[in-house]
């Protein structure tokens, strides 16, 4: 599994993002937000595939600090469940749209993700 370089989205990618890390375990904070490419317009899978893309520069999350939220990507396989690419992000270095999709789910998507 790859942490550096995205691969190409398919029908069969599942997008998990994940919110971890705090004191507190929230369970409704920790359920990941699962996206399926193949339930995107074209539109929402070209800015899915924007702003993952630009999320590659970003730095790798400490995931040193007990009380520091990160959120964790995971691009996998929907037929195996197999992953092929994670990225963890610290909460504060995360964009806007991350948070939004994170939150909303591939409604996010309808908004456009700002260029790097």
């Amino acid at each position: 599994m790859s942490k550096t370089e995205l691969p190409v989205l398919s029908g069969d990618t599942r997008l998990a993002v994940a919110r971890e890390g705090g004191f507190a375990y929230l369970p409704g904070l920790a359920a990941p937000r699962e996206i399926d490419c193949d339930r995107l317009t074209p539109l929402q899978w070209a800015r899915l595939d924007t702003g993952l893309r630009a999320l590659v520069a970003l730095p790798e999350a400490a995931l040193m600090s007990p009380d520091g939220r990160f959120f964790r990507l995971t691009l996998s396989s929907r037929r195996t469940g197999q992953p092929h690419w994670q990225r963890c992000l610290d909460e504060p270095h995360a964009p806007a749209w991350l948070v939004r999709l994170w939150r909303d789910g591939h409604a996010a998507l309808d908004e456009e993700v700002p260029s790097p």
